[in-house]
C-alpha cells in the first residue's frame, strides 16, 4: 500500500500489487521483455514472503474481526461506557476497519482475487486505508494525554475526563486521519487502457514526500510522544503514593485502577509494535534492488540476496506488528476484572434473551395449534 511506516506497504509493493511495470529487459520466467514484477521474483526466490502472511494474517483475522467487534459493543454499553470507555470502542471499531481493508489488499496481493482494481476504489481505497491507520495511534495518544490529566488534575477530571469531549475528540482525530489521507485520491487514478490502478506520474515527487512526512509524524513523532506521556504518567503515580505515605503515614499497598492498567498496556504494545516496523520501513534505501541485468543470476548477486534477505524480514516484522490491530480485546480479558464480568454478563443476557424468544415461539405454536384442533372439532 501507499508509503508503510507503520502499518502499509511501501509505493513500490502497492505497485507491483497493481500490477505495475517497469520497462526493463529480462529473460525470467514468467516475465516479458518490457514487464518485470517484482512479487514473480519474489515469489520465486523468496516464497516464504507470501507464505508467511497467509498464515500470521489469517490468525489475526480470526481473532481480530470477533474480538474488536465484542470490545465496541461492550464498551459502548453500562456500566463500562465512560470517557476512556468511548475510545475504547472507537480504537476497536477503526481496528476492524483496519482488518476489513487489510483483508481486501491481501486478497489482490497474495490470493489474486481482484478486488482493488477497479475504477473510484482503485482512488478511495489508499485514502481509507491509511486514514484508519493514522487513528489508530492517534486514538491511543487521545486516551493516554486524557488518563494523564485524570491523574496529574483530579480536580480537572470533570471537565476534561467526560463523555462529551471524548466524543468530541475522536470526531476530530476522524476529520483529522481523512484530511491528511485524503490527498491520496489524487496521486492514484485507474488507467482504463492498462485496466490497472497506478500512480499519477505529475504527482509522483509530492506522493513520496508527503507519505514519508505525515508517516513519520504518524507511526514514529506519535508513538514517541505516546511514550512520553506513559513514563510521565506512571511518574505521576509513584510520586502521588510517595506523597500520600509522607502525609498519612504508611498505607497499605494499592493497585493501580484497572482501566489505567489496561490503558497502559494497549498503549505500551502499540508503541512496541509500530515503532520496529516503522525502524524497519525506513532502511528500505539501504538494501537496494540489484543489478537488473543480472536477474538471471540472482543467487550468486550480493546486493539481491542482501535486498531478498532484507524483504523477508520486513514482511515477518510487519505481520508481527500488525497484531495490535486484533490482540486488544485479549488483552481487556487478561487485564480487567471489570471487562470479564461484562462479557459474562452480556452472554447471560444473550442466552436469556433467546431462551425467552424460544418460548415465546412454542407458547405461539402451541396456541395456533389448539386453535386449529378447536376448529377442526
Amino acid at each position: 500500500m501507499v508509503g508503510h511506516i507503520g502499518g502499509v506497504e511501501k509505493n513500490s509493493d502497492m505497485d507491483s500489487m497493481m500490477n505495475f511495470s517497469l520497462g526493463i529487459t529480462s529473460s525470467t520466467e514468467n516475465m516479458t521483455e518490457t514487464e518485470f514484477d517484482l512479487n514473480l521474483l519474489y515469489e520465486k526466490y523468496i516464497p516464504e514472503k507470501f507464505l508467511i502472511p497467509k498464515i500470521i494474517k489469517t490468525i489475526l483475522y480470526a481473532f481480530g474481526f470477533p474480538g474488536n467487534i465484542l470490545a465496541c459493543i461492550l464498551w459502548l454499553q453500562k456500566p463500562m461506557l465512560h470517557s476512556s470507555g468511548c475510545y475504547l470502542a472507537a480504537l476497536a471499531a477503526s481496528d476492524v476497519l483496519f482488518l476489513i481493508m487489510s483483508l481486501m489488499y491481501d486478497l489482490t496481493l497474495y490470493w489474486k482475487v481482484k478486488v482493488l482494481e477497479f475504477p473510484t476504489i482503485c482512488q478511495l481505497f489508499p485514502c481509507m486505508y491509511l486514514s484508519v491507520q493514522y487513528l489508530s495511534p492517534l486514538l491511543t495518544l487521545a486516551f493516554t494525554v486524557e488518563r494523564f490529566i485524570s491523574i496529574r488534575f483530579p480536580f480537572k477530571r470533570r471537565i476534561y475526563c467526560n463523555i462529551k469531549r471524548a466524543v468530541c475528540v475522536i470526531l476530530t482525530l476522524v476529520a483529522i486521519s481523512l484530511g491528511v489521507a485524503g490527498i491520496q485520491i489524487y496521486f492514484w487514478h485507474y488507467d482504463y487502457n492498462l485496466e490497472k490502478c497506478v500512480n499519477r506520474l505529475e504527482f509522483v515527487y509530492l506522493s513520496e514526500k508527503w507519505t514519508w512526512v505525515t508517516e513519520f509524524v504518524m507511526f514514529m513523532f506519535v508513538p514517541v510522544l505516546i511514550l512520553l506521556f506513559n513514563i510521565l504518567l506512571v511518574v505521576t503515580m509513584r510520586n502521588s503514593s510517595r506523597r500520600a505515605q509522607e502525609l498519612y503515614g504508611p498505607m497499605p499497598p494499592k493497585q493501580k485502577p484497572v482501566t489505567t492498567k489496561m490503558l497502559l498496556v494497549v498503549s505500551f504494545v502499540l508503541i512496541f509494535t509500530t515503532i520496529p516496523v516503522s525502524i524497519v520501513y525506513s532502511l528500505n534505501d539501504r538494501f537496494p534492488l540489484g543489478d537488473l541485468s543480472a536477474i538471471d543470476n540472482i543467487s550468486n548477486d550480493v546486493t539481491w540476496q542482501r535486498h531478498l534477505n532484507f524483504m523477508l524480514t520486513q514482511e515477518i516484522i510487519y505481520d508481527i506488528g500488525m497484531s495490535h490491530y486484533a490482540c486488544n480485546f485479549y488483552l481487556y480479558l487478561l487485564i480487567g476484572k471489570k471487562f470479564r464480568l461484562a462479557i459474562k454478563k452480556y452472554f447471560q443476557k444473550l442466552s436469556v434473551m433467546k431462551l425467552v424468544d424460544f418460548k415465546d415461539r412454542n407458547s405461539r405454536s402451541l396456541r395456533s395449534s389448539f386453535t386449529e384442533l378447536r376448529s377442526m372439532s
